[in-house]
């Protein structure tokens, strides 16, 4: 198993571009010391959230913050700011950055690329030209991947007046504390989260940076990619109820079979997709047969399908399409069948004149990019629903993450800093 190393990090320096105002010894030092913080047996990394190991990777990350000069601030819930006033304070502020905690024996990259690379943008503006017009901060926000309450991208939603306080007494981690509990035990008060919230009229946009979590970019050969639209997930369950018989005493065609059934139309699910748009995405993650025995025919089969594109309409046709698939195969097999819609998240699109900003950052860096979507949230779906959002993809080696062996070379980062670098140029003036 490759898992991170500094040295892995370092071995491509030099491939590394010369950008005046990023440094990759940096960029692989900071990475490699918030690695160490929440290191599994394994190589990866567990840091949850209201926990020691989040703590003290964020006191780390404020230090850094202090040392470029920025006016640091933690609200009630745990996230921290770093400002870099403006020449205009009163216009609104731009944010970037991402998040510090990670998901159980998850990768040195998905979050912590974020964080560094937006303070390093930052850095570099102060060491260009000092400040620009609007002010910007660097935001690290707390609980993005949900893994100890099972409630991802907390932080930002709180920040966007999504949760309430009640809602934080509801969430429970496997110990049975709540997130409430868990924030006080940290020193943060849930009992104020009204001034956590950010309105939407103070943020002039924000931007993030993330590794891709899949292959496109690898395999096309593009340094960056920029974000056309953030997915919105869709779960539908799927039960086929069909009779229970034995496998052996049971002609063929006798059967009311659910699990012929289920994979019948899971055939079907997997064709959907592409018929509808080059973006759309379908997946059966989960089933489960009942009695589930070797020699038994399964009287039911429960499934549940993730259903997303990054428009509304073609989510919803694909949406459409499936039920009825499953309901035209349970009645040619003589089968009942239920279905239920669990959630329906609509899609965020990446507004044309954010992307059009880092089109032409990315022609001045002469970095080759390509358009992609976000089939995963991030904390840009929150923020992009109330304020102009937009999101960087840097490689990821094999598509590999959430694992020890998520992986992004260092050539790779740095051009990920240094187009986020000419995007808060662009978007800020």
């Amino acid at each position: 198993m490759n898992i991170f190393t500094k040295e892995r990090l370092l071995a491509s320096k030099p491939d590394c571009r010369e950008y005046p105002s990023l440094d990759p010894d940096i960029l692989a030092e900071r990475l490699a010391a918030l690695a160490e913080i929440g290191k599994t047996e394994e190589g990866g990394i567990t840091r949850f959230v209201y926990t020691n190991e989040e703590e003290q990777a964020k006191r780390l990350f404020q230090s850094w913050m202090e040392q470029a000069g920025l006016t640091v601030r933690e609200d009630h819930a745990g996230n921290l700011f770093g400002r870099l006033e403006g020449t205009d304070p009163a216009l609104p502020v731009l944010l970037t950055g991402s998040h510090l905690d990670t998901v159980p024996n998850g990768g040195a990259f998905d979050g912590a690329l974020g964080c560094v690379s937006s303070l390093m943008a930052v850095e570099a503006v102060i060491q260009g030209q000092g400040r620009i017009t609007h002010p910007i901060e660097v935001v690290v926000f707390t609980d993005e991947e949900g893994s100890r309450f099972g409630s991802g991208l907390l932080g930002s939603r709180i920040v966007m007046g999504e949760v309430t306080k009640e809602d934080l007494f509801q969430m429970r981690d496997d110990y049975d504390t709540t997130a409430a509990e868990a924030m006080k035990r940290q020193g943060y008060s849930p009992n104020k989260l009204k001034h956590c919230y950010l309105p939407p009229e103070s943020i002039k946009a924000f931007l993030e940076v993330h590794v891709e979590q899949g292959k496109q970019l690898e395999q096309y050969e593009k340094s960056v990619g920029i974000v056309n639209g953030i997915a919105g997930p869709s779960w539908i369950e799927v039960a086929f109820i069909g009779e229970t018989d034995h496998a052996g005493n049971t002609p063929m065609t006798m059967r009311h079979d659910a699990a012929a059934a289920a994979a019948e139309w899971m055939t079907i699910v997997e064709k959907i997709p592409p018929e509808i748009s080059s973006t759309a995405v379908a997946t059966v993650g989960k089933m489960t047969l009942s009695p589930n025995g070797s020699n038994v025919i399964a009287g039911r089969a429960d499934l549940i399908v993730d259903v997303r594109d990054i428009k509304e309409e073609n989510r919803d046709e694909m949406l459409d399409r499936i039920e009825k698939a499953a309901r035209q195969i349970a009645a040619d097999r003589g089968l009942h069948v239920e279905t239920n819609l669990q959630i329906r998240i609509p899609p965020v699109p990446i507004p044309e004149w954010i992307q059009h900003k880092m089109e032409a950052s990315a022609d001045m860096l002469n970095l080759p990019y390509l358009h992609l979507p976000s089939g995963a949230g991030h904390d840009a779906m929150i923020l992009g629903k109330y304020v102009p959002s937009g999101l960087i993809f840097v490689p990821s080696v094999q598509g590999k993450s959430h694992s020890p062996e998520e992986f992004t070379e260092l050539k790779d980062c740095l051009d990920g800093a240094a187009l986020l670098h000419k995007t808060i140029l662009s978007v800020g003036e």
